[in-house]
This record gives C-alpha cells, sequence and structure tokens, in this order.
C-alpha cells in the first residue's frame, strides 16, 4: 500500500505545481474596510484566470509593463490587448475578466481598489 501511496502523491503534487506555474503570483499588500491593496506577478504566458473586480474603483500601477490581454467573461465581446510602459498608471473599471500576459517579459503591477461605502 505505501508503494502506490507515494507515487499517487508525487502525481498529485506535480499536477498542483504544474497548474501554479501558470497563474500570476498574487500578495495582498493593505486588506481593510475602505481600499484593497495587491502586488501582482504575471511571469510570460500566465494568466489570472476568471475573476470579478466589484469595487467600481480600481487604479492599476506597472512597476514592471508589457503586453496583456484582458478577456471578458463575454464571449460577444472582443478581448482587449494593452501594451503598457514600465511607470504607467490606468485608471480600469470594474469588470470580470482574465488576464493573460501575452508579451515577452514579466509584468509586475500594483493594483489599488476603493472599497464603496
Amino acid at each position: 500500500m505505501k508503494y502506490i501511496f507515494i507515487p499517487a502523491l508525487l502525481i498529485a503534487f506535480s499536477t498542483a505545481t504544474l497548474a501554479n506555474e501558470k497563474q500570476d503570483k498574487r500578495e495582498v499588500l493593505l486588506d481593510n474596510s475602505d481600499v484593497e491593496v495587491v502586488r501582482l506577478i504575471y511571469p510570460v504566458g500566465t494568466e489570472s484566470g476568471m475573476h470579478s473586480h466589484i469595487h467600481p474603483n480600481r487604479v492599476v500601477y506597472f512597476v514592471k509593463g508589457g503586453i496583456l490581454e484582458l478577456v471578458p467573461t463575454d464571449k460577444n465581446q472582443q478581448p482587449k490587448i494593452i501594451n503598457v510602459a514600465d511607470g504607467k498608471t490606468l485608471f480600469l473599471p470594474s469588470a470580470t475578466h482574465n488576464v493573460k500576459n501575452i508579451g515577452n517579459t514579466e509584468v509586475v503591477i500594483v493594483e489599488t481598489e476603493i472599497k464603496s461605502k
């Protein structure tokens, strides 16, 4: 039984590791009743996965810019491609989307969402 368990555990671990390699890296820097600030790192070829921004006021600062594809949940809408330089700041409305790094450089952003009261 022990000999079957170990290979099964290794397969499960390697599958989880491969799945995580395709995801962005997210670190919450501040989260309170007024604001949420997160650092997101998108290595080349990674994506966020479909997610929703529920707070209407969102500012994104690009520590390291690059080319991102914003894929909406609505299949009738076209994906939006943005090419952003280092140090650029954008206001982005709330949305449900998947963010993909389609460029050839790592993208690092700091995203600030102001929570409505």
